[in-house]
C-alpha cells in the first residue's frame, strides 16, 4: 500500500465523482466500456487509490466479514465429535460436498458433529447464512448454534435446545420441524434443499427462507430464537439419534454485519487483528486483506533492546 495515500475529504471525493461521471460520458479518455456499463456513478478503488484518494479509518470491528465453505478441494470442514463421521463424498455430477454418518451406536445417545465459523460472527449484530443439505426420512436437527453450550443435556432422542437460535429438520421422519414447530410439510427429504437464514441479535429474532427449488414446497417466516437465552451464533451444528444414517451438507456461506457503519468501498480500514494491524478495503461487498505488520511485536522488542542498553 503507497504510503502517501492520504485522507480524502467529502467534497475532494464529489469533485472525483464528478469527473468520473463526466470521463464517462466521454470518449477521450482512459475509461473503457465495460467500465462505463459497471461503473453505477461511482469511483472504483483502483482508480481512487491510484489517484490518492482512499480514505483510511481505524475501527474496532470491521463493518462486515464474509466467508464460504466448499469441499472442491476434498477436505472436511466440519468436526465429528460424538458417534459419527465426517468425509467428503462426490455425486454422479462430479459436485462434492460433506457427508456426515452416524455410529452404528448413535441411537444409545446421539451422533454430533459441527462447523465453527465464530471467527466470523464475533461482535456481529446481524448474520446472514445459507446452505444446502440433503437429508433422508430419518431424524435430523440442522441447528445454528452457541457451540460453546452445545450439546447442552442432550441424550437418545432429546435435543436439547439451550444455545440453539434456530433449528430445522425432522424429529419424527415424517415432516418437516423449524425449531419445534411442525409445517406439515413432507417434501423436503431426499433431495437437495437451500436454506437462507437471517439472525438478529437485537431483536432475537430469525427470518427464513427454506426451498428445494419447488414454490409449494418453500417455507419462509420470521420466528424468535429457539432458546431465548442465547446471544450469539458461532457454529453450524448437525444432530442425530438414528444409527448408520447420512446426510449432506454443501455451498455454506456466511455473512456478519456488525451494523457499526457500511462497508465503503472507498475506504482502507485498519484494525488490530492476531497481535498485528491490518488493513482491509471492499470488493463487492467482500472484505480483502492488502496489509499486515506486527507492529506490536516490533514495538515490544524495540523496548525490550532499550530496556537490555539501560540496564548494561
Amino acid at each position: 500500500m503507497p504510503e502517501d495515500i492520504r485522507l480524502a475529504k467529502g467534497e475532494d471525493l464529489d469533485a472525483l465523482e464528478d469527473i468520473v461521471n463526466n470521463h464517462i460520458g466521454s470518449d477521450e479518455t482512459h475509461v473503457t466500456a465495460g467500465d462505463k456499463q459497471n461503473w453505477n456513478g461511482k469511483a472504483d478503488v483502483a482508480m481512487l487509490e491510484t489517484e490518492g484518494y482512499l480514505k483510511k479509518k481505524v475501527v474496532g470491528v470491521l463493518p462486515s466479514m464474509s466467508v464460504g465453505f466448499g469441499f472442491s478441494d476434498g477436505v472436511s470442514k466440519f468436526n465429528a465429535i460424538n458417534r459419527c463421521t465426517v468425509s467428503v463424498a462426490e455425486e454422479s455430477d462430479g459436485n462434492k460436498y460433506q457427508k456426515i454418518v452416524t455410529g452404528s451406536n448413535a441411537a444409545n445417545m446421539y451422533a454430533f458433529a459441527y462447523l465453527d465459523f465464530s471467527k466470523y460472527t464475533a461482535n456481529a449484530k446481524e448474520l446472514i447464512i445459507e446452505f444446502d443439505t440433503k437429508i433422508n426420512t430419518d431424524r435430523w436437527y440442522i441447528g445454528l448454534s452457541d457451540l460453546t453450550q452445545r450439546p447442552g443435556e442432550s441424550s437418545r432422542g432429546s435435543y436439547d435446545s439451550t444455545g440453539v437460535v434456530f433449528s430445522q429438520g425432522t424429529k419424527d421422519g415424517k415432516y418437516y420441524y423449524i425449531n419445534s414447530d411442525l409445517t406439515w410439510k413432507d417434501n423436503f427429504f431426499n433431495c437437495w434443499v437451500h436454506s437462507r437464514i437471517e439472525v438478529n441479535y437485537e431483536s432475537k429474532t430469525v427470518s427464513y427462507c427454506i426451498t428445494n427449488n419447488n414454490e409449494s414446497a418453500k417455507l419462509s417466516g420470521e420466528i424468535d430464537f429457539y432458546d431465548k437465552s442465547a446471544s450469539k451464533v458461532t457454529g453450524l451444528e448437525i444432530y442425530s439419534y438414528v444409527n448408520s444414517v447420512e446426510m449432506g451438507i454443501d455451498n455454506i456461506s456466511i455473512t456478519s454485519k456488525s451494523g457499526n457503519e457500511s462497508d465503503d468501498e472507498r475506504t482502507v480500514y485498519i484494525v488490530a487483528e492476531d497481535g498485528d494491524i491490518a488493513e482491509y478495503i471492499y470488493i463487492d461487498g467482500k472484505p480483502f486483506c492488502i496489509g499486515r505488520s506486527d507492529i506490536f511485536n516490533t514495538i515490544k522488542d524495540l523496548l525490550e533492546r532499550v530496556e537490555k542498553l539501560e540496564n548494561n
